[in-house]
């Protein structure tokens, strides 16, 4: 395993840093190598699985390798797949083919001939397909109609014991697991169930879209919800008004903080479940997909001892990724961090991380007055969402403090007028504004059927006329097809896309209090800003996204 962890690093496929902290993650945790590799997120799982398959020389499974019926179910049990991320795919009198995503588990290996009295072959997996795989083939399908239907529609009284009766019962705690398990195994961001006439719909966000997951009978769905709101600690019988509630579960072999909102419906109540990884890494400011200069132009800013530095886009871009790497960087013993957040994403060893709790007073504006008698050095905002936040956060990055923020703009020139809307000074802004970070999510492309093509001509015309120099240059761009590691998208993941502005003098000399936003946009372009739509571009002809993708993001602005 030493070999493949030096040959990993000598093609550099991860850093010495990352080495170390692999070593002493499996050292601890007495975890295998290839799965902390995955688990940390060092490696993207297709990569691995190619560097396993070179290494180890075990052929990569195929889309045709995948059974139609679990194979040997009697002898290797649905817990011992999930656990360990195996799957057989055939088996004869003498051998037996599996899926495995880590060849070198000797142990597990040795489990699955013992319990199998076979000979091994195995073929080389991703962990996500491998669990998404386990999951279509041994659960029923969420469409109603299986057998625990009966046990779980038995009745439509509005009594909150009899509500609370049927959601403790076996089948629908089952249903609600199975669909737990099967967002995580899809990458799900999100869960919904929505009530319909007669019905209930379920759908998952996957990389930021909305895929319909199965159809619920309406009680069925009323039960689920029911379920959910037990777990989160809400008022089962109250379905008039909206509630939002929180709980950590463990969802195979994760764990996981999941929002809940309820909102009443014509039909009833629709219920929508965020998942928040509790063991999600800190990513690497060299992984979040900036440029090289624009990485290191980002560090400057954040290596000053004050100012205000902003990432700005909206719901779901990345901005607190964005910020938690910088924070990860900037994390040091000499320095005080603090942030409050709401909720808290990535939990940062070594800084003092604050949840905000309204119900009880704890907001963004008091906890943060309240932070500034803690001496801190580094203080993170996760949102400036009103003027009282927005006006301590300004004077704190004014008088010695690097605060870091987010804002909602379209873009980085944006988050200026955002500020001055907010009713912060415009001499403030121009004194503490370091820098701003506008992002947005694409849909990264699937390296396993993406496809090159030659585009037309024109083919930039839809986007803005900084391109044109790149056009110029590009040879071809590529297209979605879909497969099986995909689910048949041609998508798998997500990539940021950024633009980077610079408060230098000409942006400060712009910032006044009748500023609009294309004229420091103007400013910054002239001081060498790229902007989105460019870096965008660039990722197209590299082969991250498709320039279908890229048009559907930059028309939302």
């Amino acid at each position: 395993m030493r070999e493949f962890l030096d040959s990993l690093k000598k093609r550099g496929l991860i850093t010495p840093e990352q080495l170390a902290r692999l070593q002493r993650a499996t050292s601890q945790d007495s975890e295998s190598p290839i799965r902390s590799l995955s688990r940390l997120g060092y490696v993207d799982q297709q990569v691995l699985a190619a560097e396993l398959s070179r290494h180890f020389g075990i052929r990569p499974l195929e889309d045709g390798d995948w059974p139609d019926a679990p194979v040997l179910p009697d002898r290797i049990s649905p817990r011992f797949m999930r656990e360990h991320h195996v799957l057989p795919l055939r088996a004869d009198t003498k051998s037996i083919t599996v899926a495995v995503s880590d060849p070198a588990n000797q142990a597990v290996l040795d489990a699955i001939r013992i319990a199998s009295e076979r000979k091994l072959d195995l073929r080389i997996a991703t962990e996500s397909q491998i669990v998404s795989r386990i999951e279509r083939l041994l659960e029923p399908q969420v469409n109603g109609e299986s057998a625990n239907d009966g046990a779980i529609v038995r009745t439509s009284a509005e009594d909150e014991e009899q509500i609370k009766d049927l959601a403790l019962d076996a089948p629908v705690i089952e249903l609600v697991n199975r669909l737990f398990r099967e967002a995580s195994s899809a990458r799900s961001t999100d869960l919904h169930i929505e009530p319909a006439r007669g019905r209930a719909i379920v759908r998952r966000r996957v990389d930021g879209m909305l895929q319909e997951a199965g159809i619920l009978p309406s009680e069925v769905g009323r039960a689920a919800v029911s379920r959910i709101k037990i777990l989160t600690q809400l008022n089962i019988a109250e379905r008039r008004l909206p509630q939002d509630g929180r709980a950590r579960v463990r969802i195979a072999d994760r764990e996981y903080d999941i929002r809940v909102a309820t909102m009443p419906t014509i039909h009833g109540e629709s219920i929508a479940i965020r998942f928040l990884s509790a063991t999600d890494q800190v990513p690497e400011m060299g992984k979040l997909g900036l440029t090289l200069s624009e990485m290191e132009r980002l560090k400057e800013q954040a290596s000053h001892a004050h100012g205000l530095i902003v990432v700005t886009g909206p719901t779901g871009s990345g901005k607190t990724t964005t910020l938690a790497a910088v924070l990860d960087f900037l994390n040091d013993p000499a320095r005080k961090l603090l942030t409050i957040e709401d909720p808290v994403e990535y939990q940062v060893e070594g800084v003092n991380q604050i949840q905000v709790r309204p119900e009880i007073g704890l907001t963004f504006a008091t906890t943060l007055r309240s932070m500034l008698r803690l001496d801190p050095d580094i203080i993170m905002v996760g949102e400036m969402r009103d003027s009282e936040t927005a006006k301590i956060g300004v004077n704190a990055a004014l008088t010695g403090h690097l605060v870091l923020t987010t804002l909602h703009t379209n873009s980085a020139a944006g988050a200026v007028t955002r500020l001055l809307d907010l009713g912060v000074q415009a001499f403030l802004i121009a004194s503490t504004l370091r820098c701003v970070v506008a992002q947005r999510l694409v849909r990264r492309l699937c390296v396993n059927c993406r496809t090159k093509y030659k585009p037309e001509p024109g083919v930039v015309a839809q986007f803005a006329p900084e391109t044109a120099s790149l056009a110029r240059k590009q040879t071809h761009l590529w297209k979605a097809v879909g497969c099986e590691h995909c689910n048949g998208s041609g998508y798998l993941g997500r990539a940021a896309i950024f633009e980077l502005l610079v408060v230098d003098e000409a942006v400060r000399r712009c910032i006044r209090p009748e500023v609009n936003a294309g004229e420091i946009d103007a400013a910054a372009r002239a001081s060498g800003m790229k902007t989105m739509i460019v870096d965008g571009f660039a990722k197209c002809c590299d082969g991250v996204t498709t320039v279908e993708e890229l048009a559907r993001v930059v028309s939302e602005d």
